[in-house]
């Protein structure tokens, strides 16, 4: 309870010191905030529960075929405008919940909602990070270990849905390294390196793995030759996982596979064919 000043038309404010005075000058003011009515107090942040939020998450990026999408594209007006998924997660709560910022919504957005099959994929998703609190964070990087933390909350704040909106990435390409790491510990451990550095070399090989780099705008793929020797290369052209084709290459570095130690070949200036 906030301590009850005395009448200020009590006080002898000319003979007090100019310390003395500045102190309760600011006590009177203090007191005034804390006197507000409860309706000028800031408003707590809002939230809701983590399953709604996910949902909603999982709603997006199905919009967004199954991909988590950086940037808003505006096209012609004969194509709707693709957004992002995060404004598209912040739109949909902003015009859900009627927040402040509601009448600045894009023209453009369509509201949209959760489906069934929004929600029993999270569901699933809330099942696989389980795993992570049951096993512990000690072995997590710092972003894995804040993306547990958030998804083990029971409510979570509308305003910062960051890693609500990439969850369902994160969770599916999770799943994905897990199942390539046990995939290669098991079938490719004893992977050989192709050649030395700078010799060329020529094979046939099946697409495992792919991740796209805005920075060098090409995928980064990680491969097998029939002989079970895992490769790794860039290329500005997509390919599908588990697509097969010829390569021509040459052999930058003899390097370790990133999720299991095995010998991995580098290669560069790879040409791709039909097999």
């Amino acid at each position: 309870m906030a301590k009850t000043l005395p009448d200020p038309s009590t006080l002898d404010w000319g003979g007090m010191s100019k310390a003395e005075f500045k102190r309760m000058e600011l006590a009177y003011e203090l007191q005034d905030e804390d006197d507000r009515p409860i309706s000028r107090k800031p408003l707590p942040p809002k939230t809701v529960k983590l399953t709604d939020a996910l949902a909603v998450a999982y709603a997006a990026y199905r919009i967004n075929n199954n991909t988590y999408t950086k940037d808003t594209r505006r096209f012609s007006e004969d194509t709707p405008t693709q957004f992002d998924n995060k404004s598209l997660v912040r739109y949909y709560w902003t015009k859900k919940l009627q927040l402040s910022d509601a009448p600045y919504l894009p023209t453009d957005f369509v509201m949209f909602e959760p489906t069934e099959e929004d929600y029993a994929s999270v569901q699933e998703a809330l099942k696989w990070m389980k795993r992570y609190v049951m096993l512990g964070l000690g072995d997590l990087n710092d972003f894995k270990r804040d993306m547990v933390n958030e998804l083990n909350k029971d409510e979570v704040k509308v305003m910062g849905m960051g890693r609500i909106a990439f969850a369902p990435e994160f969770i599916a390409r999770d799943q994905h390294e897990n199942g390539l790491k046990k995939e290669i510990r098991i079938e490719y451990r004893d992977s050989q390196h192709l050649g030395k550095e700078k010799e060329p070399v020529e094979a046939v090989i099946k697409i495992l793995d792919k991740r796209y780099s805005a920075q060098w705008e090409s995928y980064n793929f990680t491969a097998v030759t029939t002989d079970g020797n895992l490769v790794s290369y860039m290329n500005k052209f997509d390919q599908e996982i588990g697509s097969m084709k010829r390569i021509k290459a040459k052999v930058k570095a003899q390097t370790k596979n990133k999720l299991f130690s095995a010998n991995e070949t580098r290669l560069n200036y790879v040409k791709l064919y039909k097999v």
